[in-house]
């Protein structure tokens, strides 16, 4: 493949004691053409990140203080943002599609794989999203970030830290399968009073009442169900509300728990089809840096671009 001066060589070789049609085969060949759309993928996103970005204009401001943008002149901002593309290109150009990225904390991982055709131009996967997440909650400190699976899987058991030194919980939550919304949760201690104030923001990028009943139901759980002859239907699910409570029990029993009602985050709204990812991230950036920067803006296609620019 030759586009853009870019030459990619890639060369198989199947063992020829491989029956044609065989489960081996097949195997060999769709790792092959999987490795082929990776390639023409990276091509792509290699076209995306040469654009010149001196001439797209953004006053977007989230992510700002980490990728050294805040405070410029917006001619500045555009130069930087071309540094920042250089600099994406030189580091991702020799790296090969089975490097593996991980955070600070050393504690989540995302391959290379999981980047091509995704965080540059496309809808972001789970683990392409916890990344950030976990990077940003790392960044800011006193802040958790609990896997998406979490809300499927179970809740963890409580924590053996204490509930009063976290100020931040961020869990971004899956909406049928190709929906990204955000729960995040603000813990605010009165030694004074012996108060434990839980706020809880909800954030879904198309503001589409249809996905909020699938987001109250990941924070409140779901109730047994019993059908005919009492028997049960449903086991029923413990809500995030009720993780807070167990690790508030645990750990801080002597305060006082008040939980206000849940706050619906209504701007910025989606863009295109497949910014929701980039739009959670930003918006969790927002809450937990306290700026709410993102909620100021009406997000354009082109702010949405230099969100993405500066997640990589």
């Amino acid at each position: 493949m030759k586009k853009q001066g870019l030459k990619n060589d890639v060369v198989i070789t199947i063992d020829p004691k491989l029956w044609k049609f065989s489960g081996d085969y097949a195997c060999t060949l769709t790792a092959f053409y999987d490795m082929k759309a990776n390639c023409r993928s990276w091509i792509e996103d290699r076209k995306w990140l040469e654009q010149d970005w001196r001439k797209i204009d953004s006053v977007i401001k989230v992510f700002d203080v980490a990728t050294n943008t805040a405070g410029l002149a917006q001619d500045a901002v555009r130069i930087r943002h071309q540094e920042l593309a250089n600099d994406v290109i030189s580091k991702c150009a020799s790296s090969p599609l089975r490097t593996t990225f991980v955070t600070r904390s050393n504690t989540l991982w995302l391959g290379f794989d999981n980047i091509i055709g995704a965080l540059c131009r496309g809808w972001l996967n789970d683990s392409a999203v916890e990344f950030c997440l976990e990077t940003i909650a790392g960044s800011i400190g006193q802040s958790l970030m609990l896997s998406t699976l979490l809300g499927v899987v179970g809740w963890p058991t409580t924590p053996k830290s204490q509930i009063l030194d976290t100020k931040f919980m961020v869990h971004s939550v899956n909406l049928s399968a190709n929906h990204w919304g955000l729960i995040t949760v603000r813990l605010y201690c009165d030694v004074a009073t012996k108060i434990l104030r839980v706020q809880v923001f909800m954030y879904e990028p198309l503001i589409d009442g249809e996905y909020r009943e699938q987001m109250i139901a990941v924070w409140e759980g779901t109730m047994k169900h019993k059908g005919k002859n009492n028997v049960e239907e449903s086991e029923g699910k413990e809500g995030l509300i009720d993780f807070v409570k167990r690790w508030h029990c645990a750990s801080a029993s002597g305060y006082q728990i008040t939980i206000s009602p849940v706050e619906w985050i209504e701007t910025p709204q989606q863009a295109d089809a497949v910014s929701c990812g980039v739009l959670v991230v930003g918006q969790a950036y927002s809450s937990l840096t306290e700026s709410m920067l993102l909620q100021k803006h009406r997000v354009s296609k082109r702010d949405v671009s230099v969100m993405r620019l500066r997640m990589i």
